[in-house]
């Protein structure tokens, strides 16, 4: 932590000997900076909308049938 208050010091320490035009280019530079930063830390939606689009309505009917099929030999034991 030491080395960013002290780089953070020198940065500080050479703006004033810097000519306005590069001042209005570093504030630029960090400005930049900032956003990248920002957008580095938001995670990337992926967006879900239309997953399913093309998939047909599952009906009560399909479920009960996936019931029985998975359920349906439950507690029957094989010889």
């Amino acid at each position: 932590m030491a080395n960013v208050a002290v780089l953070k010091a020198s940065i500080l320490s050479a703006l004033d000997s810097l000519p306005a035009k590069s001042l209005e280019t570093l504030a630029e530079l960090a400005a930049f900076l900032q956003a990248k930063s920002r957008q580095q830390a938001q995670p990337k939606v992926i967006r879900l909308r239309g997953l399913w689009r093309r998939t047909p309505a599952i009906t009560q009917d399909d479920i009960a049938q996936a019931r029985r099929e998975m359920w349906g030999n439950l507690g029957n034991r094989e010889p």
